[in-house]
């Protein structure tokens, strides 16, 4: 047994004992500011490669999927910030979804269509979402909101995915430019 971190545990320690701190040591520059604004990071956020969708990966069950069946996940470990207050780059609002596991918009009355049947239900924390900034190598845009189910997708590969309101997602509002682990 050595006594060396690990990559995962290095990352993990520092946003918890640096906060926004580590934010540039983590993320680059521009995480310094949205983690420094946030209360702090929640990870296991990835990608699903069936429906596009941003879901949490967290739980033995990977939660309903547009495209039918559980989330799939592939790609990056993202790390999102929650708490704290929005800024002109930076959107408040976002929430898991407990039934569908997807990170949706809880901004609007109409909660959106959800994969696992009526509507987005919230829990957990409140993310703040950093939108409109430059990319950096620990973050990955393209990150666009629904305007048909309301939940976050990929918006970078020509098919935009399996959307639970019907047909493919369609992007609308920003331009999101999601933190994730090296």
């Amino acid at each position: 047994m050595t006594n060396e971190f690990s990559r995962r545990q290095f990352l993990k320690a520092g946003v918890g004992f640096i906060g926004g701190a580590a934010g540039t040591v983590l993320f680059g520059d521009f995480s310094t500011v949205v983690l420094a604004q946030s209360s702090g990071v929640q990870d296991r956020w990835r990608f699903c490669r069936k429906c596009q969708a941003m879901f949490y990966n967290g739980y033995d069950n990977k939660g309903a999927c547009a495209a039918g069946g559980s989330h799939e996940p592939a790609g990056f470990e993202f790390a999102l910030p929650y708490g704290g207050s929005p800024t002109p780059n930076a959107q408040d609002n976002w929430r898991f979804c407990r039934k569908c596991q997807a990170m949706f918009f809880n901004g609007y009355p109409n909660k959106g269509a959800c994969p696992a049947g009526g509507t987005h239900k919230a829990a957990g924390f409140n993310f703040v979402l950093p939108h409109d900034v430059s990319p950096t190598p620990t973050t990955q845009e393209e990150w666009r909101f629904c305007g048909k189910c309301q939940v976050m997708f990929y918006n970078g590969y020509d098919n935009t995915g399996a959307c639970a309101a019907g047909g493919s997602h369609e992007g609308a509002g920003y331009n999101f430019v999601l933190p994730h682990y090296p």
